[in-house]
């Protein structure tokens, strides 16, 4: 079975005045997604490292919405984001996200660093 893997990372974060705001608005947006599209969502969209999150979604979704969503909800912020789409090794739902792992993890970290190396808002990897 294929799903789908969104990490994003805001850009140049360390030069983001008040972070702790932005980190609230951040939680207060994951919230929001996770009950909105629960529907799509296997494993919750969390924060993993800082000012990044992310979530695994069933395959097919319609991932620009929840793209456009982040977009409305942030603003000015920008943000760089990674997909992966592919089979996963770990199938435990009841762990969170960043505890999960398999080729669509992997292809969505090697899309967000494309994405961050060439400067794109998003890259998707099949």
């Amino acid at each position: 079975m294929e799903y789908l893997t969104m990490v994003c990372d805001i850009k140049n974060s360390r030069n983001i005045i008040n972070r702790e705001e932005l980190q609230y608005r951040i939680i207060d947006m994951l919230k929001e997604i996770n009950k909105k599209h629960s529907e799509l969502i296997v494993s919750p969209f969390i924060i993993t490292l800082g000012d990044e999150w992310q979530g695994l979604l069933k395959y097919p979704s319609p991932y620009e919405k929840i793209v456009d969503f982040f977009n409305d909800k942030l603003g000015e912020v920008q943000f760089y984001c990674g997909i992966g789409v592919g089979d996963i090794s770990i199938h435990n739902f009841e762990l969170t996200v960043n505890q999960l792992d398999g080729p669509s993890f992997h292809k969505a970290r090697r899309a967000l660093s494309i994405a961050k190396d060439a400067n794109y808002s998003m890259v998707l990897i099949k």
